[in-house]
């Protein structure tokens, strides 16, 4: 049997390994167009502000994939895939196989600034190429200006603002991280930013246009006018799916790459995607969209993988969960933090330094947002992945909950949920 995978980071690779652990002489074959092994994707913010190496990033040494027998190509992109004859093109040359897995994850969408395209100190910040490219750039002179306060954005604006002399985040957005926090959240979250680094906001604003001399960009100007100094430009706006190579198959597509849920499997029996570029669905509200996140893509990986190697494993439904620190400040969200209408309805506290929101729907947690309150982090994500109803518990869910405050109903029911899993 001949297994191809194409895209090397959690998806690809949680892939590889399932494959590997239920067949273990299948040929195992996976593409990727960068020049390094498999690495951890959301270290490269720590590598840009130094805090790790390179090599520190890899998830494991050569000797890992030659041991498992699992075939890495770098710099070696997919350009298409022949469903007729089970063969995909890289280069000249031609691989077939039997069972492939589309894991491509996310392109950076580079949003239209006037006059930026092409110059050499535009860059993006999405894998450790772009990383090294940054830091290559940056020092302590440096203006920066980032554009996007979303969780790419960010983690940029943190990197260099250990080695910049200023660093400008433009967001279109009223407040910062919006995908990930509400208004109020937000406020605490930009004001200790602000209070711990060299950063500045600039808010429900964009970069409309830049200043260049040369190939080099020497400031921006935003649409309210205001003009900012650039020597570093930095499009972290977000990121799309990838899924060029599969809507040039025939298969489809909408907003992510279409799969069944359980098995990963897109409408070609013998092709499964994974990861950033495939559709996931939502457990707490049924939807179907793209939850970009490392466990999320490892899940769905491994469930392509099994099904690939015939034997079979149920993916299940998936939820967003963030943990993130800025400057100390510790942020741990999950699940439908943005639905306050109703079925939905909110209970907030906000003392001092700290910040709780946890969201419900009927009996039910189904989203929360802590920002220097993470204590109780874990326990409320078990309730929301559990299902638990709420109302047999004992205590106040806004105070410190614990394991002993589950009463027997909900215990019982926890442990359901468990077996279940």
């Amino acid at each position: 049997m001949k297994y191809c995978i194409i895209g090397a980071s959690a998806a690809g690779l949680a892939c590889a390994e399932s494959i590997r652990q239920t067949d273990k002489s299948g040929e195992i074959t996976v593409f990727t167009k960068e020049s390094s092994l498999p690495y951890s994707r959301p270290s490269i913010s720590y590598y840009l502000k130094g805090a790790v190496g390179s090599s520190d990033m890899l998830l494991h040494p050569a000797a890992y994939y030659r041991a498992k027998n699992i075939t890495i190509l770098t710099n070696t992109p997919v350009t298409a895939i022949d469903r007729k004859r089970k063969v995909l093109r890289a280069g000249r040359k031609t691989y077939p196989y039997d069972k492939l897995c589309i894991c491509t994850g996310s392109k950076p969408f580079v949003p239209p600034v006037k006059n930026a395209q092409g110059k050499a100190n535009a860059l993006t910040f999405l894998d450790i190429a772009a990383a090294k490219q940054l830091k290559a750039k940056a020092g302590k002179n440096t203006r920066a200006v980032v554009i996007g306060a979303g969780l790419i954005g960010m983690k940029a604006a943190e990197g260099l603002s250990k080695i910049c002399k200023s660093v400008d985040v433009v967001e279109l957005a009223e407040f910062i991280l919006p995908s990930i926090l509400d208004k109020s959240a937000a406020k605490m979250v930009k004001a200790h930013v602000e209070a711990s680094s060299n950063i500045r906001f600039y808010l429900g604003d964009t970069v409309a246009a830049a200043k260049s001399r040369g190939a080099h960009i020497t400031a921006v100007t935003l649409g309210s006018g205001r003009e900012l100094p650039c020597d570093l430009l930095v499009l972290a706006v977000g990121v799309r799916p990838e899924t060029s190579l599969v809507e040039a198959a025939g298969l489809a597509v909408e907003r992510g790459i279409v799969t069944d849920a359980a098995t990963m499997q897109t409408g070609d029996s013998d092709i499964y995607a994974a990861g950033d570029c495939a559709l996931s669905l939502d457990m707490l509200d049924s939807s179907k969209k793209i939850i970009a996140l490392w466990g999320n893509a490892v899940k769905q990986g491994k469930t392509a993988g099994f099904h690939m190697a015939g034997a079979p494993q149920q993916a299940g439904g998936a939820y967003a969960v963030n943990a993130i620190d800025f400057f100390g400040c510790r942020i741990c969200t999950c699940g439908l933090i943005h639905a306050d209408t109703a079925p939905y309805f909110s209970k907030v506290r906000q003392a001092g330094g700290s910040y709780k929101k946890l969201v419900f729907c009927g009996k039910q947690l189904v989203g929360f947002v802590l920002v220097g309150a993470s204590d109780n982090a874990g326990i409320y994500t078990s309730l929301i992945e559990n299902r638990v109803d709420i109302t047999t518990l004992q205590g106040d869910l806004m105070d410190t909950p614990s394991v002993f405050l589950f009463n027997k109903a909900a215990r019982q029911q926890r442990l359901k949920g468990e077996e279940s899993a």
